[in-house]
């Protein structure tokens, strides 16, 4: 990458989802970092598995859950239509350990889901306190650039609508998105605070429906 051109002649992937691209300023940087906050149960995990569908045309997919059993992943993705070869499930915490299997598999894209439930076992800290929510953003951080694959991280907000862990981790990733909306309503907004690579002040609109 030549930095004479420019950061316009960055290729940004498609996501499949004009909205999701919209907010994203057009597409997914390789090598970024992107934190996807938002109340637990409001819709992050199911956006992002969403976008499986579209990547796994072409590309390869980590999606590394320390939340869900690789089972039950599999039955919600099920359940939303990602069908894909594609799609590689990973249940685990280690944060070591998931930047092994990174390394090794060289994905093209990475979920993890959440940032809170991973930990760095050096770290006397519980998951999801101050110092490993930001030495394991950290560590993906570096991760992503070295290896240029795109990460996505889940971040659940608080009480006090913050996302859960220290205000740093948003200072290290390249785009935060706020995921947000009524539970018992069907619409969802998504926005950018954050953003390296494109503007702040897009919206994107997203409709849930009702599976049975």
């Amino acid at each position: 990458f030549c930095l004479s051109r420019g950061l316009g002649d960055v290729y940004k992937r498609q996501t499949g989802m004009k909205e999701l691209d919209r907010v994203l300023g057009g597409g997914i940087v390789p090598g970024s970092l992107i934190l996807v906050g938002g109340d637990p149960g409001i819709g992050k995990s199911t956006l992002l598995l969403q976008i499986c569908s579209y990547f796994g045309r072409e590309h390869t997919i980590l999606y590394v859950s320390g939340e869900e059993s690789v089972r039950q992943v599999k039955l919600r993705a099920d359940r939303l239509g990602v069908v894909t070869t594609n799609l590689y499930l990973l249940s685990i915490t280690d944060a070591e350990s998931v930047c092994s299997t990174i390394t090794a598999t060289r994905p093209d894209i990475v979920i993890i889901d959440s940032i809170q439930t991973m930990n760095i076992r050096d770290i006397s800290s519980s998951s999801g306190s101050i110092t490993q929510v930001r030495e394991c953003t950290n560590m993906f951080m570096h991760l992503a650039k070295d290896l240029e694959i795109p990460i996505f991280l889940v971040g659940h907000v608080n009480k006090d609508g913050a996302i859960a862990g220290p205000k740093v981790m948003e200072h290290i990733v390249d785009t935060v998105l706020f995921f947000e909306g009524d539970r018992h309503q069907s619409y969802r907004l998504l926005r950018a605070v954050k953003n390296r690579y494109g503007s702040t002040n897009e919206i994107g609109v997203f409709e849930t429906v009702s599976y049975t």
